[in-house]
């Protein structure tokens, strides 16, 4: 392995280690976890699908269905999302998961991936948006309060993801309880294929 790789991936881990110390100490409310199941594409190739609120617990279970189609001996191509967000430490852990196993990530018509899905989304090594999906960004925020600190931990794990400055301005300076929707000439800036994806 190299050096530059080596040392993309240890700012990599020590942005995600910044952001989790950070979000420990965050109340975490209950809710239901998203949904995680695997999509046969073909008889050698999985997509695994994301939808609903991320809670903790789903970064494990992403991991465990990856690898139980990797001992099938299918490979896991890409993970849909369908997200409005939630839990953003989970989210952290999610987009790791996607980025250590390095599949490209997609948002198919009609779906949404905002708050923290977005990380996830920003994470894949290829991204695909459906020209109707919609996508965005907003401020962190802890017991419903707008937290700058927690904000800027996650703005830098954007930038780790290569997200534009330009977005990650507008993920920033937008309130938790409003949402930043991307165009498609932002999504073309983070380098998403907007014109070939097609649903499966």
């Amino acid at each position: 392995m190299s050096p530059l790789v080596c040392c993309e991936r240890k700012k990599w881990r020590i942005a995600v280690c910044g952001l989790v110390a950070g979000l420990l100490a965050l109340s975490v409310s209950v809710a239901a976890a998203a949904e995680i199941k695997p999509l046969n594409l073909n008889d050698d190739h999985v997509e695994i699908s994301i939808s609903g609120n991320i809670a903790p617990g789903d970064a494990d279970l992403l991991r465990t269905r990856i690898k139980a189609a990797t001992d099938a001996g299918k490979l896991v191509t890409s993970v849909r999302l369908n997200s409005e967000g939630g839990n953003l430490l989970e989210g952290v852990r999610l987009a790791d998961v996607v980025r250590s196993a390095k599949v490209s990530t997609n948002v198919g018509q009609n779906a949404t991936c905002a708050s923290a899905c977005f990380l996830i989304f920003a994470a894949g090594e290829t991204k695909y948006a459906y020209v109707r999906a919609r996508i965005g960004v907003h401020a962190a925020s802890e017991n419903g309060t707008e937290s700058r600190k927690t904000t800027m931990a996650m703005a830098h794990i954007a930038e780790e993801l290569t997200v534009p400055s330009s977005i990650i301005r507008r993920m920033v300076n937008t309130p938790p309880g409003d949402v930043t929707w991307l165009s498609l000439n932002d999504l073309r800036l983070m380098g998403a294929d907007i014109n070939h994806y097609k649903e499966r």
